[in-house]
């Protein structure tokens, strides 16, 4: 049984960047992950913040493609917010960036391990993972990057309940040609649909609260507006359904990121922002965050006071948002704001590009001066 410093299990975005932060300084690094290649229920929409993370060590991710503008929808009316800049999105199949970042990971010395971890257990100082494949691994340190229904959460934690999730469920479209991101607004489940242009294919989804949605409704969602959508007319379509962590302030405040020889990252540590539910930029900044925990004195309360200060704080602005954010006459108002005042346009095109943070966000949007408009959207929220 070969000697580790540490075992990642999961190698997405979380996991990938740990691992290369971690085998780029020289510790011995197992990634385990059975599951590549492998596509994944997301809109594949990458921040720039999210790729600044790694721009020096993947400088060519794969094709993607650029977005400079994004439509919103809801009840009939829509409006278009452009993306000037670094605030463009690049959208990729999820197959072509995750598997860029493995293998950066293992180009800096970090061994994939393709297999599935069946148990874990400590054995004193010691973790030990039992692997798919029959074999075992054995490091002081264990990193559970393996998602919101991983193995390593249940393990040293405990399980997510339903009401900590939400639901995504949608199809691929194959074939689809087109460059336009659509965000639509739903009211019945409360929630959102999105549509991303992947290259070779277009990947729509639903998404609402777990315990206010089942994934047959989200599914009927997609299913009505893909109906009518042009582009992907007659096309086949490949349905998924996933699940995302989506957690109010109250359940991060009772968040465990780390203990002794652990740490929880990106979707495994319920690291995903409650209204958009992006996870990739939390991932990864997480994944970079134990890294340099754990090379640290001391390592997981490092790990999870860092998580606290700087992810959580972040989080729990949102989720304070959640709640009106959805309400039919709030997302009525955002589109009329949209569509009148260039100055809310930046900041929603700051917003979603991760420029702006929701610290100062309020404030942010009174300084626009639109303050009739304004003052309904936040009462209405």
């Amino acid at each position: 049984m070969p000697e580790l410093d540490v075992i990642v299990v999961g190698a997405g975005p979380g996991g990938a960047t740990a691992a290369l932060d971690l085998a780029r300084v020289g510790a011995n690094v197992a990634l385990v992950d059975g599951s590549f290649p492998r596509e994944k229920a997301c809109g594949g929409g990458v921040t720039a913040r999210a790729l600044a993370l790694v721009a020096h060590d993947m400088p060519e991710v794969g094709s993607g493609r650029t977005i400079r503008s994004l439509k919103f929808e809801t009840g009939g009316a829509a409006a278009e917010v452009g993306l000037p800049g670094e605030a463009a999105l690049e959208v990729f199949s999820r197959e072509t960036f995750d598997s860029a970042l493995l293998r950066c990971a293992i180009a800096a010395g970090a061994r994939h391990v393709d297999a599935r971890v069946r148990a874990l257990a400590r054995d004193g100082q010691f973790w030990r993972a039992e692997l798919s494949n029959g074999r075992s691994l054995r490091a002081p340190w264990l990193l559970g990057a393996d998602g919101a229904g991983g193995i390593v959460r249940r393990h040293v934690f405990r399980a997510f309940e339903r009401r900590h999730l939400s639901i995504a469920a949608g199809s691929y479209v194959d074939g689809a040609d087109c460059h336009e991101i659509v965000i639509g607004f739903v009211d019945r489940p409360r929630g959102y649909l999105w549509s991303f242009p992947r290259p070779g294919h277009l990947a729509v989804g639903a998404c609402a609260q777990a315990d206010e949605a089942s994934t047959a409704e989200l599914h009927a969602v997609t299913d009505r507006w893909l109906d009518g959508y042009a582009p992907a007319a007659g096309l086949p379509r490949r349905r998924y359904a996933w699940p995302i962590p989506s957690l109010n302030a109250k359940d991060l405040d009772r968040e465990r990121p780390a203990g002794p020889g652990w740490m929880l990252v990106g979707d495994a540590a319920g690291l995903v922002d409650p209204i958009t539910r992006e996870g990739i930029y939390f991932a990864m900044r997480s994944g970079k965050v134990a890294a340099a925990s754990l090379l640290g004195p001391e390592g997981s309360r490092e790990y999870a006071a860092a998580i606290r200060d700087e992810i959580h704080a972040e989080l729990r602005r949102a989720a304070a948002l959640r709640a009106g954010f959805f309400r039919p006459r709030f997302t009525r108002l955002l589109i009329q704001a949209l569509n009148a005042s260039p100055a809310i346009r930046d900041v929603m095109a700051d917003l979603v590009a991760g420029r702006q943070p929701y610290r100062g966000l309020k404030r942010r949007l009174l300084r626009t001066w639109e303050l009739g408009l304004m003052f309904r959207m936040l009462r209405s929220s």
